[in-house]
């Protein structure tokens, strides 16, 4: 998706001004966008010239530091620039209208005009998000501290039940989008595939993470919205997680590649292959993640986060 252009390959320099925020290092970059660690420009030293926006500077109080999403649309075909933008609109209006201390923040956002030394940039869209200290996906790889597993679950549950008791559906649930403040806290992020609930569903573009697709969504029909897409969608997604959290990383699923994998869901799903899950996975947890994993979305159906999360509390003060 993205133009050849050198200027856009080349990551922004320390110090280069984008609104009223400073760029310090890279964090990270995916199809659509790439991730910076900034801080407020008045706090740094003078750097590198950044670009005027469409709308003014923000004065207001706020944090020193955060992540800035920054998605460039030029070069472009029409198509492509529509589908980042109508990402970019949903967590924007996500972020607006379903808050809570379990989903992060966006502080603002703004399209960048006349960038210097960056005419690629000309046009991208910025989301200026609260910052994080890291991702689930990094603890699971340096090893998840046995006392944290169930903190961390509960804290993904509480995310995902207010996300549905809000109307929406994340729709790319995965340890890379749940993200870890400086005191542990959990905090979903990366909602360019969430989608507004219309009834009992909501449509997304054909993407996501393979890994973390339910059965039915393996074959699910491409309509002029897009695939269909209910709340089970992230219960599911969230007993892999589940599994992960206690296995190493490993997926409950056998296979070599995101496809075998995705094989395997099928056969699960159409009741030709059992579920088998890690021995590390305890007994409580087990039963809970089975639950999110149940083959159809019927029988997921009437395990709501909000309910995951009941059943969790209880367990932990038992």
């Amino acid at each position: 998706m993205s133009p050849p252009d050198n200027d856009r390959a080349e990551p922004l320099p320390p110090g280069y001004r984008v609104g009223g925020w400073a760029v310090t290092h890279l964090i990270g970059s995916g199809g659509w966008s790439t991730v910076y660690a900034a801080r407020r420009a008045e706090t740094l030293p003078d750097g590198p010239p950044g670009p005027a926006t469409d709308t003014p500077p923000h004065g207001s109080p706020g944090p020193a530091e955060a992540a800035l999403k920054i998605m460039p649309t030029a070069g472009l075909a029409p198509r492509q620039a529509h589908r980042i933008a109508e990402s970019a609109r949903r967590e924007v209006e996500l972020g607006r209208r379903a808050g809570h201390p379990r989903l992060i923040g966006l502080l603002d956002s703004f399209v960048l005009t006349s960038p210097p030394g960056r005419p690629s940039l000309e046009g991208a869209m910025v989301l200026v998000m609260e910052r994080a200290a890291g991702s689930l996906r990094e603890l699971i790889e340096a090893g998840v501290p046995e006392a944290d597993r169930g903190r961390l679950i509960a804290g993904i549950c509480e995310g995902l039940a207010q996300l549905h008791r809000s109307g929406w559906v994340h729709a790319d649930l995965k340890p890379e989008n749940v993200l870890l403040g400086a005191d542990g806290s959990v905090k979903l992020s990366d909602f360019g595939l969430a989608t507004e609930l219309t009834g009992t569903h909501g449509y997304v573009p054909p993407l996501g993470t393979l890994d973390y697709f339910p059965p039915e969504r393996w074959r699910a029909p491409l309509g002029e919205l897009g695939v269909r897409v209910r709340p089970t969608a992230d219960i599911w997604a969230l007993g892999i997680v589940i599994h992960e959290l206690y296995a190493s990383g490993a997926s409950p699923f056998p296979g070599a590649t995101p496809m075998a994998r995705g094989a395997a869901v099928q056969e699960y799903g159409q009741g030709r292959a059992p579920l088998r899950m890690d021995h590390a996975v305890p007994p409580f947890w087990r039963a809970l993640a089975a639950d999110c994993l149940a083959p159809t979305h019927e029988t997921r159906a009437p395990h709501t986060a909000a309910s995951l999360l009941a059943r969790i509390t209880a367990h932990q003060g038992a």
